[in-house]
């Protein structure tokens, strides 16, 4: 599922136009993004957390030459699911 699809579904769902359903969808994917852009966690009950966790520095390797390459430290977002979410399959 694609932007695009989240979008038709909101303006079916919701029984509005496509343009007003993609203001909506964008809106609330800046707001996430602002949101852990600010290091906050995001929780959706029923469907999961979003996390902002930092990331170790460390050393990696190029996969091309063999070289080792450090790895700066920095954040990573991390998803966990809901329980409703893990018990669909």
């Amino acid at each position: 599922m694609i932007k695009v699809d989240i979008v038709n579904e909101v303006s079916k769902m919701a029984d509005i136009t496509k343009v007003k359903a993609e203001v909506a969808v964008d809106a609330v994917l800046d707001a996430m993004r602002t949101s852990m852009q600010r290091g906050e966690r995001i929780e959706l009950r029923g469907f999961g957390v979003f996390q902002v966790k930092p990331r170790k520095r460390g050393i990696g390797r190029n996969p091309r030459t063999g070289k080792e390459v450090r790895i700066p430290p920095g954040r990573t977002i991390r998803f966990k699911p809901g329980k409703e979410l893990q018990n669909i399959g």
